[in-house]
């Protein structure tokens, strides 16, 4: 017991101590120039990763329902979509004038500006349907005064 237990935390401080080491190297750190650079290269990987790549590995994929199937599929055309218009949005803004960069900036506040309000909107919805479901202290009362009734009457 003992010994399972001193194993347990020797490859625990292991593991904390390696990705300690890991995170404190490898890279230039936020003084250095090109930290920026990095930090938006590894972004950029971020949003154009393949979530597919997962889905090949297991055989998951093959279990699903034909309806969750047909959902990811949409799902994945929308991402291509996306990062197509994302592409897009890059070259028009590489080869433009200064004045189309400075509208397609624009554009680009206004559509983050409509997805921060429709957040806001999601935000707002979410805490009136929370405030309208009873909280689990009142679901345990209700089913305490239900169980005391059906004593009462005899069931």
């Amino acid at each position: 017991m003992k010994t399972n237990l001193l194993t347990i935390i020797g490859v625990s401080l292991l593991i904390s101590a390696t990705a300690a080491l890991a995170q404190g190297t490898g890279g230039p750190g936020p003084g250095d120039e090109n930290s920026n650079g990095i930090h938006q290269r590894d972004q950029d990987r971020l949003q154009t990763s393949s979530p597919d790549l997962d889905q090949k590995r297991t055989r998951m994929g093959e279990t699903l329902p034909v309806e969750i199937q047909k959902a990811l599929q949409d799902m994945k055309q929308a991402r291509e979509r996306y990062q197509k218009l994302l592409q897009d949005q890059k070259k028009a803004m590489a080869a433009g004038t200064e004045a189309e960069r400075a509208q397609l900036r624009e554009k680009l506040r206004e559509s983050l500006k409509e997805q921060y309000q429709y957040r806001e909107q999601l935000r707002e919805r979410l805490q009136a349907l929370r405030d309208t479901l009873p909280s689990h202290d009142q679901l345990m009362e209700q089913t305490r005064e239900r169980t005391r009734q059906r004593d009462r009457r005899g069931e």
